[in-house]
């Protein structure tokens, strides 16, 4: 029996070498899609192809996939600009992360239809939702769910809005299983830009690097994700034919950037060249996500749930993730 067939478009980026790295453990013959150089401290992942396209190519885009034949895709394209990160990169250059971020979206439900590829998974964002003040109690208690109204007030978040309506329609028009994932803030090594974390990524690695480190950090809660979670969630997203809904909210866990800071302290061992400062301010704006629906319907649940396992993980070396050891 031949492997299955895996496309991961963005698959050069963040959390897509997670991606690539997970399936590959699992026995796929995986395709990078994607126009830039892998960026992760480990480099590329061993094993697999790689195709060198942009999500705006149609064109090129359809002969590849045509080519490859995948039976399922992950889609993580998406515009930013170096080191600034998405949500940064989106606000400087709109028309940009229209193009890539919907149009894109856009242009492979179109070739995946044509090359018989009936399976999708992408990365939406919590920051749909907007603000947190607009969903009262639940914002802060239990968190919203995908049935709250989206009202992004970040073209980032007004662009995965787009490309959430536009792969609802195209999807049902296609005959495509199109699942988004609308992911909070994802971290762990290999993050190379910085963006919202920048200064918790600087900070990281200079405890990493075992030189003195400090860091400003609030003390509000948010939802955080690993990246070893978030590319798992993603790829049982894609391969799971329980997967029918439009959209599911996801998270690893609940936490100050105080909390997980403190914690990569204690798991570095850097007490003495360390300081953590608690400040009251800074934390993003966005409501907290209720996730009982992908436990529910999927069974999904994170592996990294606490800020001290994050801090271990995301201070261990780089190295091919096997997506059966939770480390």
């Amino acid at each position: 029996m031949s492997r299955q067939r895996l496309a991961v478009i963005g698959g050069n980026g963040f959390i897509g070498q997670e991606v690539v790295r997970q399936a590959l453990a699992r026995g796929f013959d995986v395709l990078t899609v994607d126009p830039g150089p892998p960026r992760h401290p480990a480099g590329p992942p061993a094993g697999g192809r790689h195709a060198p396209v942009s999500v705006a190519d149609e064109d090129t885009l359809a002969a590849v996939l045509t080519q490859f034949a995948p039976h399922a895709a992950v889609n993580l394209a998406a515009y930013g600009e170096g080191t600034v990160g998405l949500a940064g990169g989106a606000g400087h250059n709109p028309a940009r992360a229209v193009d890539v971020n919907v149009r894109g979206a856009a242009v492979l439900l179109r070739v995946l239809q044509g090359c018989g590829c009936r399976q999708l998974s992408w990365s939406s964002s919590s920051t749909v939702y907007g603000p947190r003040a607009r969903y009262g109690d639940a914002a802060d208690g239990p968190g919203v769910t995908e049935d709250a109204p989206t009202a992004p007030e970040l073209v980032y978040g007004a662009t995965k809005v787009g490309a959430e309506q536009l792969t609802r329609v195209l999807a049902a028009e296609y005959g495509i299983r199109a699942v988004g994932v609308r992911l909070p803030l994802v971290y762990g090594n290999g993050r190379w830009y910085g963006g919202s974390q920048q200064d918790l990524v600087r900070f990281t690695g200079r405890l990493a690097a075992g030189e003195p480190a400090h860091l400003r950090a609030w003390t509000g809660v948010a939802d955080w994700m690993h990246v070893d979670d978030a590319a798992r969630c993603l790829l049982d997203c894609a391969t799971n034919p329980a997967a029918t809904r439009p959209v599911y909210n996801a998270s690893g866990h609940r936490s100050s950037l105080f909390d997980l800071a403190t914690a990569l302290v204690a798991a570095a061992g850097a007490p003495a060249t360390a300081h953590v400062e608690p400040v009251a301010d800074g934390a993003p704006d966005l409501p907290l996500l209720d996730t009982t629906r992908i436990r529910a319907e999927l069974g999904f649940a994170p592996r990294i749930a606490d800020p001290q396992t994050g801090a271990r993980h995301y201070l261990a070396p780089p190295h091919p993730a096997d997506p059966e050891d939770p480390r």
